[in-house]
Order: structure tokens, then sequence, then C-alpha cells
């Protein structure tokens, strides 16, 4: 394939990597800053070199090239356009969360139930690996679990709070609360910029 054609597979295959770890970093209740950092030394190299190419393609002779009518041009614009939209529409968190309800609530009412006091221990629950449950207690009544979300590469910055009744603390569990649905809540905390 020639430099004034559309990208190959190999750059199709960076773009495709790309856009699974930013939506994947953005499927938290409050997504990891680094991602927006990996987007800038990514997408924009990725960007260059396909204007690069576009513009080359243009500027390629008289006669137009069956490479320069190619629909394969618009997959990158469209795939970027698409994280974008996905990321900014909170669309990757709700899917994730969506997919994932139902085992968390599972895994929150057995730890609720006793079967997982505080600990190390780590377990998947639907989509996420979740760490260290914390029964939370009113007065030496249980209410509600906290969970610490980890997602490689990151530290566990992020939480879950399950509640059935009522409202977490903001101050007592996390540097940031976001009520997401019925009894759940999203939380961050102080060193998770």
């Amino acid at each position: 394939m020639t430099i004034g054609g559309p990208p190959g597979r190999r750059f199709f295959a960076l773009v495709v990597v790309a856009a699974f770890l930013n939506l994947s970093w953005s499927s938290v209740p409050f997504p990891y800053s680094e991602g927006a950092i990996f987007g800038f030394f990514v997408w924009i190299p990725l960007g260059l070199y396909w204007l690069v190419r576009l513009l080359m393609a243009l500027a390629g002779g008289s006669e137009p090239p069956p490479a320069r009518r190619s629909p394969r041009w618009l997959l990158a614009p469209l795939a970027f356009l698409s994280v974008w939209a996905a990321i900014h529409l909170d669309a990757s968190f709700s899917a994730r969360f969506a997919l994932s309800q139902a085992g968390m609530e599972r895994y929150a009412k057995e730890v609720l139930a006793g079967g997982e006091r505080t600990g190390p221990g780590c377990a998947w629950a639907g989509l996420y690996r979740v760490c260290e449950p914390d029964v939370l207690e009113d007065e030496g009544v249980p209410r509600g679990v906290r969970f610490e979300l980890v997602d490689w590469p990151f530290a566990s910055t992020r939480c879950f709070v399950w509640m059935p009744e009522g409202r977490p603390e903001p101050g007592e569990h996390a540097y940031a609360l976001r009520h997401l649905t019925g009894p759940w809540w999203g939380c961050r905390h102080w060193d998770g910029w």
C-alpha cells in the first residue's frame, strides 16, 4: 500500500486499542484523569498520521486513484468521534455499571450478611474487580457496604457504596460522592485525581 492510500491494519489496530483503553478508563463513577493524558499523547499522533496520509492522497496527481475515494478514510474519524461521544455522554460507565449492577448487589448482600467481612480479599462483581469490602454501620447496625475498585494499572481510588436506606456520609467515605441509581453511590478518594 502506498503512503497516499488510507491507513492500513496496524493503524486501525492502534485505534481499536486506544478506543478500548479510553472507554475502559472512563467506565468508573469518576473517570480517571490519566485517560485524558493518554488521549492527548495517543489520539493526537494518530490523528496527525491520518491527516498526513489524507493530505498526501489528495495531493497525489490529477487523476484520483481509488485509494482517495475509499470509505476507509472515514473509519478513524468515526472511531474517534464515537469514543469522544461515549465518554462525554457517560455511556461507557452506564453500560458497564448496568451490566454489573446485579452482580455487585449480590456481592454487597453477601458482605452485609457476613460472608465477606472487611478484609483484603478481591472478587469479580459483574465487570468490576472489587476489593476490601467494608460494612458501613450506624451505632452497630449494618446500613450498607463500600468496596474499592481495582482497575489496572491504577491504584484503587474509586469505590462503590451500596446503601439500601439513607445516604452515605460524604466526608466519611470519599473525597467525592455521586448518586448513581437507587441504593448505589460512586465515590472517589482524595488522592484520585
